[in-house]
């Protein structure tokens, strides 16, 4: 492969787009099979092989537990061999999963399928199209996050059909249909990925310069920092904690808004309706979300949307038969910012650290949720033993997600776009000074630092010399 390509012209569909919508049908179907749709399968494994309960969430955790601890693995396999053959990889062994999940007739194998699965959809969905969202997008990545999410949120709408072809053919013979349809749908999606643009002649967010037009572009390495150097630096920490308090109230709504209703006075149909309407309602948001991001900052929304999730989680416990017209603000309030914690977590990795080791940072990050992921639920569990109630915990915990806010808006680092912009600008040039008025030397004034746009200072030309030797890589090691 050269080192520049012809620019194209812009006709038609930027091919980026074809990447985002392609991954949000990927995880409609590889997410929905395999995450969202799992539930359904309990109640005739406990029938046919006579396991508990317990037993078989156990698999369900064991999955979770798993793909938190390998997110950081799975990332730098991304990063290193790239979206495109980690996203084939992943979907052929999401198969082999349920291939081996149909086939389960002892725990250990169960075990074993549940580990697979929750392999292959780790590498084989959301990360790897994110990987390339990232390189494909810019000033439009928020946008193209919120079209790549909005295919999990249409996920929900798997687990009927799936459960109607349990009842219909079996749960063994659906399992081995599910892994046919993952393969056959996501393999193909999986290689319409392209890592990044430049070499295909395309510039990020498809927007290449009017003189570029027609004449090479340059095919620049990946930039950003590596993962040593993004580890030093206080604003990763901030956002993953940030991520973390969102997740608190996300995880138990997720498991637990059913019966909280229940236990609110409404019937288990309604209580039920209420979770598919937000279902639909939040495909929708969450391009929506992308959308505002982009316009009024990504940052300011995703700090928003925790205070968002906060409110919304109060009006939750707030839900009874006597209060249907919290209905809508709820939708609107949780919907938002469920939306925007969602979509724009992962822009944020990109926007102030770059994508070089975008997958590989993602994923150090997402081991804070794993704690979380398994206590959340565990904890309003034994609090509603206590109480009989789920009012204190979600009370709690929209406490806690709104606290969020707090450490996304202590982040005061530039982006890694203005610290380029500062490293190709160069110093500025000292401002003419008039002549002395006595022979005695004057000392010059020292230029003013450049400032971001959050107000904290760039680095001059020495300071950024210091960031480029110690991890500020333009190019892989």
């Amino acid at each position: 492969m050269t080192n520049a390509a012809v620019a194209r012209p812009r006709q038609g569909l930027f091919y980026g787009w074809y990447i985002a919508y392609g991954g949000a049908v990927s995880n409609f179907v590889t997410i929905g099979i395999a995450a969202f749709s799992l539930t359904v399968f309990i109640g005739p494994l406990r029938e046919e092989m006579g396991w508990t309960a317990a037993a078989i969430t156990f698999g369900f955790s064991l999955g979770t537990l798993e793909q938190g601890l390998l997110a950081p693995f799975t990332g730098f396999l991304i990063d290193r061999l790239g979206p495109r053959k980690m996203a084939a990889t992943g979907v052929v062994i999401l198969s082999l999963g349920l291939l081996l999940f149909s086939q389960a007739r002892s725990l250990e194998v169960y075990y074993l399928a549940s580990l697979l699965m929750a392999t292959g959809n780790s590498i084989g969905s959301l990360m790897a199209f994110s990987a390339a969202v990232m390189n494909w997008f810019e000033r439009k990545r928020a946008r193209a996050m919120g079209v790549l999410n909005a295919g999990n949120g249409a996920g929900y709408f798997v687990v009927p059909i799936v459960a109607l072809f349990v009842g219909w053919l079996g749960w063994r013979e659906t399992l081995m249909i599910a892994a046919a349809v993952v393969l056959c749908v996501g393999l193909p999606l999986a290689l319409l990925l392209r890592d990044r643009p430049q070499p295909y002649g395309y510039l990020p967010d498809g927007e290449a310069p009017e003189e570029r037009t027609g004449g090479p572009i340059a095919t620049p390495a990946l930039t950003g920092y590596t993962v040593g150097a993004g580890l030093r630096i206080p604003a990763f920490y901030l956002l993953a904690l940030a991520n973390a308090c969102g997740t608190f109230a996300i995880v138990a709504w997720v498991v637990l808004q059913v019966p909280h209703l229940e236990q609110n006075g409404f019937s288990t149909g309604f209580a039920a309706l209420i979770v598919a309407f937000y279902g639909a309602f939040q495909v929708a948001m969450r391009i929506v979300a992308g959308w505002i991001a982009d316009t009024l900052g990504r940052r300011r929304v995703y700090a928003l949307g925790f205070v968002l999730l906060g409110i919304g989680m109060l009006m939750f416990v707030q839900l009874e038969p006597g209060r249907l017209w919290l209905i809508p603000f709820y939708y609107a309030a949780f919907g938002l910012g469920h939306a925007a914690w969602l979509v724009v977590q992962m822009t944020l990795i990109g926007d102030y650290f770059g994508t070089l080791r975008f997958a590989t940072l993602r994923g150090l990050a997402s081991m804070f949720q794993t704690p979380v992921t398994m206590i959340a639920p565990v904890l309003a569990g034994f609090v509603f033993d206590q109480t009989g109630t789920y009012d204190v915990i979600f009370t709690i915990y929209a406490g806690i997600a709104a606290c969020g806010a707090i450490f996304v808006l202590i982040v005061r680092r530039p982006m890694w776009n203005e610290l380029q912009a500062a490293r190709a600008a160069g110093p500025p040039p000292a401002p003419a000074m008039p002549a002395p008025a006595a022979p005695t030397p004057v000392r010059p004034l020292a230029p003013a630092a450049p400032l971001a746009t959050d107000g904290a200072a760039l680095p001059g030309a020495a300071a950024q010399a210091r960031l480029t030797h110690t991890g500020m890589a333009d190019s892989a090691p």
